[in-house]
């Protein structure tokens, strides 16, 4: 926060617009510290916080042939009507199997077409294969 307030005093746009992980809609993932281990040990590239899109998730679930359900529990909401975050848990089952878990939070908007998600950010537990 004191690096935004300086930013800002200072005028540094790009200073600012660092601390931010990318303009518009962000999908967010971070893998667990036990499921960053286990998918390391399988692929020593693989990165424990990787940003994509919703773009890539509906092109994902566009071409499945698998039946996906994702089930979300302990709800929290929090919204003043503009805004709202929305933290819950959630099992992502892919063929009737658990194949991701974990905590999941939404930022949204009220746009004039209803509420909309600028930023998704889950943590990911996925299933040992």
């Amino acid at each position: 926060m004191d690096t935004y307030h300086r930013a800002v005093v200072a005028h540094d746009g790009k200073g600012v617009a660092a601390l931010f992980l990318d303009h518009g809609s962000t999908w967010v993932t971070v893998l667990s510290d036990q499921g960053f281990a286990a998918m390391k040990a399988k692929n020593p590239a693989v990165q424990k916080v990787r940003v994509s899109s919703y773009q890539d998730f509906a092109d994902y679930l566009a071409h499945s042939k698998s039946d996906i359900d994702p089930r979300h529990g302990s709800v929290q909401i929090m919204s003043d009507g503009a805004i709202a975050s929305v933290y819950f848990h959630f099992d992502f089952d892919v063929d009737g199997k658990v194949a991701n878990r974990g905590d999941e939070t939404w930022q949204l908007v009220k746009t004039v077409d209803g509420w909309r998600i600028v930023a998704m950010t889950y943590s990911a537990n996925p299933a040992p294969k």
